[in-house]
């Protein structure tokens, strides 16, 4: 099958005119996760992660991956006429460089890349006058004979209940930034800004509950929202005041910004297509070039959000505690790892609230559990023994808030060297968990200390230790992350992010330890922030050494084990709350 759209595109390259074409995992928004439309990247190599870029050139073809998706990249590629690379611009470019030839070009559809995310690439390749051109029709879209059709959902409201902020003060509040900067208008090109400036959600996404929609915010708090005609219901134009107009033809943008007379407009260029930009520039207007002001007030949660996921975390808890408890019995009557995602949604699906998985579950037994983004199927899964390590990454959507919780469990006897690679794990969790830092401190700079006991003895993991998490929003949410990559970020009062150190050994098992916290306010010292837990459920005493433990650290594990036996048991059933008993019991 790959062969043949092998075969097809090439012939649609030839066509074009182009010698390559470049294939991200995107769509013309920037979205985390795309609609079956738009996952041109796995029709054409079979590689489903969520991170990763194809070149597709007339006599070979390559996949780039991250270090996250190595072992899947290999295991879904197979025996397929593609390379495996590393997912690196540098690289990228070599490759490109390797098969083409001066004078040649490389094919991309400008609206599903940004500028800075080919600026490099477009200088390495100049360098050896190969062009990066654009093409105007996707070269895969015109070969997917069965591409599915784009989605078209319903946009509804998101009460005040759970925004806590009306859309208008929110609007003005931005507007207030746009007169500052003094500029006329906002672009904002990615659905998950709309779906909180507007207070909107919709199911346009898998696990991201928004409505495909870009939208104009106007210096004086007026706005325009671009949004399909079938999306826009009643209760929809009822939510919003008359200040928003709303526009089914997105094609309108640039004759309203000529009406509105806008001569100076705030693009961020990270998460606007290039194809925008081009018409935005061919309209003569001045760009200012900055981060969506949006991003960073989204990501401070008000205290009805916090309050929110602190509620939705305490009934997503409880689903998770009710699935480990079963879970030892229901392996030794025969279970394997997508039985496990199955029995764990449906203890999510009797809570009240829940919408759906935030992304698609974790389930990795053994070897599996080593693939640190690795997405069960009906051919990998895994049959699960009373034996070995079994990891669970799973997270749920409610109205009040985005759950993300990662808990790994012995099912039985384990490989002796995991005691202590869980407990070094678990030290750099609550190294992060107890941690006290002052205002301005950046995720890079506290990144080290998850890491720190996992270094002691030359070992690490490949990929960051925290995420942002939205509000009924996006499980994975800028500007703050805890991470090696430099982000300039400061961590403030009210941002959600996710507290995940972890280790990997391939082959034989994954360990990893996620929960959700908040920043807050230092109760002690002026000036200074602390995290507090969100996520509510036991951590696997079987695989703790408590002698590598300190004192602090145990009365960490101890206190927190207390606080989620007093939130949870009166909310399980009677079996998990006496399995709950002996699960956070001190140690």
């Amino acid at each position: 099958m790959t062969q043949d759209r092998l075969q097809a595109l090439r012939g649609e390259l030839k066509r074009q005119g182009v010698e390559a074409f470049l294939i991200p995992r995107a769509d013309e928004y920037q979205n985390e996760y795309v609609p079956a439309a738009d996952e041109r990247l796995s029709w054409i190599t079979g590689f489903t992660g969520s991170a990763g870029m194809a070149v597709v050139g007339l006599q070979a073809a390559a996949l780039f991956v991250d270090g996250r998706y190595t072992l899947q990249g290999e295991q879904q590629l197979g025996e397929q006429p593609i390379e495996l690379e590393n997912l690196d611009i540098q690289a990228i470019a070599s490759w490109v460089c390797d098969q083409l030839g001066e004078g040649q070009s490389l094919g991309y559809d400008p609206r599903l890349h940004t500028e800075p995310g080919l600026a490099l690439l477009q200088k390495r390749l100049a360098e050896r006058d190969i062009t990066l051109r654009p093409l105007e029709q996707n070269p895969i879209d015109v070969v997917w004979q069965d591409r599915p059709a784009p989605p078209c959902g319903t946009a509804r409201p998101h009460p005040f209940v759970f925004s806590g902020e009306h859309s208008s003060e929110k609007r003005q509040r931005i507007a207030d930034l746009l007169a500052e900067k003094r500029v006329d208008a906002l672009w904002l090109p990615n659905p998950e800004s709309c779906a909180w400036l507007f207070n909107i959600r919709g199911d346009d996404i898998p696990h991201l509950p928004v409505a495909l929609a870009n939208a104009v915010l106007y210096r004086d708090g007026s706005a325009t929202l671009y949004l399909a005609a079938e999306a826009i219901g009643e209760g929809l134009v009822e939510h919003l005041d008359r200040e928003v107009t709303l526009v089914s033809d997105k094609g309108q943008l640039f004759e309203d910004l000529r009406r509105r007379h806008v001569n100076k407009i705030w693009v961020d260029t990270s998460i606007s297509n290039c194809w925008t930009l081009q018409q935005l520039r061919a309209l003569d207007l001045q760009l200012l070039l900055e981060r969506d002001p949006v991003i960073e007030a989204k990501a401070r949660k008000n205290s009805v959000e916090l309050a929110g996921s602190k509620a939705a975390h305490e009934r997503d808890g409880a689903a998770l505690c009710e699935f480990l408890c079963e879970l030892p019995n229901a392996v030794q009557s025969g279970f394997d790892e997508l039985s496990a995602v199955k029995l764990l949604y449906s203890k999510r699906e009797e809570r009240e609230g829940f919408r759906g998985n935030s992304f698609e579950t974790i389930s990795g037994y053994g070897p599996n559990g080593a693939i640190v983004h690795y997405r069960v199927s009906e051919e990998s899964s895994l049959p699960m023994k009373p034996e070995s390590i079994y990891l669970c990454d799973s997270g749920a959507q409610y109205p009040d808030g985005t759950t993300d919780v990662t808990r790994t469990v012995a099912l039985g006897e384990f490989p002796a060297p995991a005691r202590e690679h869980f407990t070094r794990v678990l030290k750099g969790h609550i190294a992060i968990a107890t941690l006290r830092f002052p205002r301005g401190t950046c995720g890079e700079q506290i990144d080290a200390i998850a890491r720190r006991s996992l270094w002691e003895v030359g070992l690490d993991y490949a990929h960051g230790t925290g995420h942002g998490v939205g509000s009924f929003l996006s499980v994975h949410e800028g500007p703050q992350r805890i991470g090696k990559i430099a982000t300039g970020v400061a961590l403030q009062a009210g941002m959600i992010l996710s507290n995940e150190p972890g280790f990997y050994l391939t082959g034989q098992y994954g360990i990893r330890i996620e929960n959700l916290v908040f920043v807050k306010e230092s109760a002690d010292y002026v000036g200074f922030l602390e995290f507090e837990e969100l996520t509510l459920a036991p951590i696997d005493q079987k695989l703790i050494d408590v002698e590598l433990l300190t004192e602090k650290e145990l009365n960490w594990l101890n206190r927190y084990h207390q606080r989620v036996r007093n939130v949870i048991t009166p909310i399980v059933n009677e079996k998990t709350a006496q399995w709950l008993q002996g699960a956070t019991e001190a140690l």
